[in-house]
Parts: C-alpha cells; structure tokens; sequence
C-alpha cells in the first residue's frame, strides 16, 4: 500500500527533531523532548546523515501529481532541511574542528524562562538533561580534532562559561526556593553540580588545545554553503557583486545623510554625536518598553503587516548564557504552551567600572534602540514568530529553513519601515538604519573575500573601519566573528532577496499589487528558503539575479 504524503511528513519531522531535541523543546514540543540530549557520538551522527538520505530517496518516490500545492512546497522544505544533514557531517564537518557545534543543545534557559508546565516538573526536566552532559560532552571531545581556529576557541570559551554561569546561579537559585521535597531539592542540585563540573572540565580541554589561523572553508564549500543553507544557486561571485553594490550604495547615502545633519563634521563625527545620546543603565528596559509600542502603533495605523493579537514581548535584561549578544529576541514557538516573549537587552554588569559601563552603552542610542527594535521586535523576528504559530502547515509550523530569510526579513523589516515613513523623514533616524545596514554589508563581504578569496583578518578589519565606521576592536571582533561564522552575510543576503522578489511581484501583479499582502506572506509560510517562497509566489524555481 502506497504511504501518504502526510504519513511521511510525521515520519521525517519526528527524526528531525529527535535529533535536535534542544530545537524541539525551544518550538515548545516538551512532553516529548524536555530532559532529552541526542547522542553526538560520530557513528551516531554519520547513521544521521545515512538516515537523511533514505529519506530523500522517499521524498523523491512520490508522486507529484497526487499532492496538494502545500504539500509539494512541504516536500521541498523537508527535502531542504534533510539535504542539510549530510552535507554538514561530510563536508562542512564542524564536528570535528568547531566545539560551538556541541553548545546548542547544552541551554538551559527555557526550562526557567517559560512557565508552560508546574516548576516542580520542569526542574525534573532540567534535572534528566544535566545528567546527561558529562557523557554528552564526553562524545563531543572525542570527536573534536585539534587544533582549533583562534577566535573559535575564544567564543567556545564565552558559550560554555555562560552556561557554568547560568547554572552556578539562576539554576541553583531557583532550585533552592522552589517548592520541592528535600529529595528531590538535593537530587536536582547534585545534578546540577555533574553538569557544571563536566563544563569546567570541557573548558579546561579547550583552554588547553592549540589554535591555528587558518579558518577559510574555500570556494567549492562555500557555493555549497550557500545552497545547502539558503537554495541560493548563484555563483559566489554574482552574490558577492550584489553585495558590493549594496555596500556602495548605503555608504554614499550614509555620507549624504550626515551632511544633511551637519555639512561641516565628517560622517564619524556626525555618527558618533548620536552614539552618545542614549538612555542610562536603570532607564533603558523601561524607555525601550515605551519605544515598542510606539513602533506598534505605527505598524497598526500603516496597515503595513497583519500584527496577531495583543501579544507584547517582555522586555528584560539578557540571561547570562546569552550575554554576548547586545539585543536578541525569544520568541515562543508554534506548539509552545507558554506564550511568553523576551526581548532580551544586555545591561551593563553592576560590578564594571562606571567609564566601562558608560562605554557598553553607546551601543544603545536612541536611533540604534529605534533599528534594533524593529529588527527585533515589531515588524521583524517577534511579528515574524508570530505569524509561525498559524502557518499552514505542521511542516512550515516546525522548519524554520533559513537563516537568511528569518534574518533577511528582519533587515529588510529596517529598511522598509522608513520607506513607510517611520521616523518622519528625520535624517539621523535614517543614519541609525544605514549604520546597521552598513554593517551587515561588511560581514557580507568579509565572509565571503575571507572564505574564498584570502582576505586576511586585518583587510577585513580594515573593511568595518572604512565602510561601516567602526573603531578597531569592534571592527576586529566584526571581522574574527566571519572567520568562524561564514554564514553570517544571511543579513544583507535574505534582504536582498525579498527586495528582489517584492519588486518582481510588483511588476507582476501592477496595480493589484499590495504590500501588506506581501509581508503576510513572507511571514505567513514558515521560514522557508527564500527560493522556495519566490516559487510559491511567483511560481520561479530558479535563483534570480540579486
């Protein structure tokens, strides 16, 4: 008897997330996954990648004419997400030579952060996963090969020492004052103890480890890269060009920006007068609350997105797992029971000095906390979540297939607000939103010159400090991040490719066409590939041109 599309479908979402348990709890699947940790041995990951090509070649057996246009947009974005499993234990092989590759599944945090079950019961959870990370982190050291790229070793060190932190103290704050029976209180703070203990010792191994500078994945990787992670079937340097061109034009409106502003300072100086304008320590979560709902209310009144519900985000200040990043959101997923929403800012620690902290937050001005909340919150990843929750399929609900368009949707989302008129037309509104997009220009561009053409660290750095404007060390860690993270240009790429697939709609539809139609519908569909959603909307299965 012939096996449904549906049939298989559940079939190949339940491997998929049996093997990425931490994904299946953040999407809110935690009957099944909480206190759960795949093995990472490397049998177990190569019977993966053997298990993911069965399942292609059973994808690829049905037939097309018996299934429902959803269901052939479903069977490319499983078909997308199992490509992928193969291609990163053969070819990319992070493995073997990039410890971040174990630190995902490691987080804690959302067995504290979201209420969906008694805390008794979620700390019993947290407690079944703990135990598990010394054997967990004994499978990934016998995996990794060293030496290890520099500035990987630098950033492991960061990851797995916040989740000592966060262990050492929210976990076993909160252990201590819940409502427990001495038992259970001793046996999930034992638990606790076993984990920390085999993350000091992990950190210890790479504290230990030699480092190398020779981080470039090469030219035939990446093309794969693009396409494995995005359906991006252009060659590398088409995409580079698009981006060049990008980079071009965001850098002479930037200057005529800050000449609009003020004709006689250089655009740094004009910049960097903004830079210091920014809420104090105790006043940023309670005026950024203030600056969501004003961006809300433009995005209601605009009528530019569908916005579900009354749902607002909590803003607070970020976990210390999380800590280096300046700004993130924490959205719940589509089977998550609890519907709390974080849009973490990272405060300045209490102990730094008060130059250091006065420092920390210049990267929280007033026009950056405008950008950022967009990106973030309101039209960007929170209203993207969002729409998730009611995608059109358990497929689309659970896949999130592409960094470039989740990210590429955010960016836009910066982009697109002050073409709507957010910001009244204000000069150093615009020069906020052109700082960002500068930025993820130059990762753009850093990645791929780095990977595949020998772009060095210090060119690189160079490259943050005349396009983007930034002083060395953060231009340094800009360009230290791209050496590690090649995927990082899923920014600029993403957008580029929805500006493009707007307009091409655009052309298509005339006077039919709608904006607000448009961004339901790239919200609407999951997170598929960017490809994938130009093939539903303008039925195109081939790459177009940046």
């Amino acid at each position: 008897m012939a096996i449904s599309f549906e049939e298989i479908s559940d079939r190949i979402l339940k491997g998929l997330l049996d093997l990425n348990p931490a994904y299946a709890r953040n999407i809110g699947l935690h009957e099944e996954y909480d206190g759960k940790l795949p093995s990472v041995h490397n049998e177990a990951l190569e019977n993966a990648a053997t298990w993911a090509k069965q399942e292609l070649a059973a994808l690829d057996a049905l037939n097309q004419d018996d299934l429902t246009e959803q269901e052939k947009f479903d069977s490319v974005l499983l078909a997308h997400n199992l490509e992928a499993i193969p291609f990163n234990f053969y070819d990319m092989r992070e493995w073997e030579d990039n410890p971040l590759y174990y630190s995902n599944n490691l987080a804690v945090v959302n067995y504290l952060a979201r209420s969906y079950a008694p805390l008794p019961e979620r700390l019993d959870g947290l407690a079944r996963h703990n135990r598990q990370v010394p054997n967990y982190l004994a499978e990934a050291r016998a995996n990794l090969k060293p030496p290890f790229a520099r500035p990987v070793l630098e950033v492991a060190g960061n990851v797995f020492g916040g989740e000592v932190r966060f262990r050492q103290g929210e976990v076993v704050e909160t252990i201590q004052k819940a409502e427990l029976s001495e038992a259970d209180r001793a046996e999930y703070l034992e638990a606790n103890r076993q984990a920390i203990e085999a993350l000091q010792g992990f950190l210890a191994y790479l504290k230990e480890q030699p480092a190398h500078d020779d981080f470039a994945i090469g030219r035939e990787k990446y093309q794969k890269l693009l396409l494995r992670g995005d359906m991006v079937a252009l060659p590398v340097e088409d995409v580079l060009a698009a981006g060049e061109r990008d980079l071009e034009r965001n850098f002479a409106d930037f200057e005529a920006t800050a000449c609009l502003i003020d004709p006689d300072a250089t655009p740094d100086e004009v910049r960097d007068r903004f830079k210091n304008d920014h809420p104090s320590a105790d006043e940023l979560i309670p005026w950024t609350e203030k600056l969501l709902e004003e961006i809300r209310t433009f995005l209601v009144e605009k009528d530019l997105i569908t916005v579900p519900g009354e749902a607002r985000p909590i803003v607070a200040n970020t976990p210390p797992a999380n800590r280096w990043s300046f700004a993130s959101m924490s959205t719940p997923g589509a089977f998550e029971k609890a519907r709390e929403a974080y849009y973490y800012i990272t405060l300045p620690e209490p102990e730094w000095s008060p130059e250091k902290q006065e420092e920390w937050l210049t990267a929280y001005s007033y026009t950056t906390m405008e950008d950022i909340s967009i990106h973030e919150v309101y039209p960007g990843h929170f209203i993207h979540f969002l729409h998730v929750q009611q995608a059109p399929s358990r497929v689309t609900k659970t896949l999130r297939g592409s960094t470039a368009h989740s990210e590429g949707w955010a960016h836009y989302c910066e982009q697109m607000m002050l073409e709507a008129g957010y910001g009244d037309g204000k000069p150093e509104v615009k020069l906020g939103q052109l700082d960002a997009a500068l930025k993820r220009d130059c990762r753009y561009i850093a990645a791929i010159k780095m990977h595949t053409q020998g772009m060095t660290v210090d060119e690189a750095t160079q490259l943050f400090m005349k396009y983007a404007h930034m002083a060395e060390l953060p231009a340094r860690a800009e360009a230290l991040r791209g050496t590690w993270q090649p995927g990082y240009l899923a920014y600029t790429l993403g957008k580029l490719m929805l500006l493009k697939l707007r307009e091409d709609l655009r052309q298509k539809q005339g006077d039919t066409f709608n904006l607000k139609a448009f961004h339901d519908a790239c919200v609407g569909n999951g997170v598929p590939p960017v490809p994938l959603l130009r093939q539903k909307l303008l039925g195109e299965s081939e790459s177009a041109p940046l």
